[in-house]
């Protein structure tokens, strides 16, 4: 049906049919102001579903995880006081990259191994380079943002040990990751089929479902870790953030 849907409307048809499905969304989620992002400023009656509901931003398309990324770093930290920052964003989210972009002081610069992206959500990278093998000298980055990448990268404790060493003294990185609270241990899940990561670790590219010893490789990659329940001091309903989802902070701090 959707081969034979292609061929009847053809590209602008379905530009035009997506265009009137946006409409319908809008009418039914859109207006009031229960929910708001803080990235884009909108407020909405709710966000729109994304395999959960209220999820998805309808203006910049941030999902809860960007969302409390973002009010950490504009609440918590200098990172949008103007000061000169060189910043690394691994995998950058086209919701964090527009609003970095735009603060001049920020010598932003982002890195992933993949050129494909839906451009709603993604943006093009300015280096493709893999997180395992971060082509850039020792101490060069004030702050690297790095957001659910881990979970793909087999040989996750070498990407965490090249985010340090790209790292200054008393810079800081924020690895955020899918953390099950409820579980001790990571569990690898590379050797499984599609089907049994996909059930075990969420989605079938996923090499692993990290528990609450994802501090510890963090850890073991040199840095100082501060967990951070920074969500809890915030109206989580409001902003449509996961209650229970922690900040790591990771510094690199000088060595005595």
């Amino acid at each position: 049906m959707k081969s034979i849907l292609k061929k009847v409307i053809g590209q602008t048809g379905r530009k035009q049919l997506r265009a009137v499905q946006a409409s319908a969304r809008a009418a039914v989620y859109g207006l009031g102001n229960a929910v708001e992002c803080p990235i884009c400023g909108n407020t909405y009656s709710q966000f729109l579903p994304f395999n959960r509901p209220n999820a998805l931003c309808h203006g910049c398309h941030s999902l809860e995880r960007h969302r409390l990324v973002y009010l950490y770093l504009k609440n918590k930290t200098t990172f949008f006081n103007g000061q000169s920052l060189e910043v690394l964003h691994f995998a950058p989210e086209k919701c964090l990259h527009d609003v970095i972009r735009k603060h001049a002081a920020i010598h932003y610069q982002t890195a992933d191994l993949m050129t494909t992206y839906i451009d709603a959500i993604g943006v093009m990278p300015d280096h493709v380079m893999s997180v395992t093998d971060i082509q850039f000298a020792d101490n060069t980055f004030d702050v690297v943002l790095c957001n659910h990448v881990f979970e793909l990268v087999p040989d996750d404790a070498q990407g965490m040990r090249e985010i340090f060493r790209v790292l200054k003294p008393n810079g800081y990185a924020i690895i955020q990751a899918a953390v099950n609270n409820n579980a001790e241990k990571t569990i690898e899940t590379s050797s499984l089929s599609a089907e049994e990561r996909k059930k075990i670790a969420g989605a079938h590219q996923h090499v692993r479902r990290y528990g609450r010893d994802y501090r510890n490789r963090l850890t073991a990659a040199g840095f100082e870790v501060e967990v951070s329940q920074y969500v809890q001091q915030l109206d989580a309903k409001h902003y449509g953030l996961m209650p229970d989802e922690d900040i790591y902070v990771c510094w690199k701090r000088p060595k005595n």
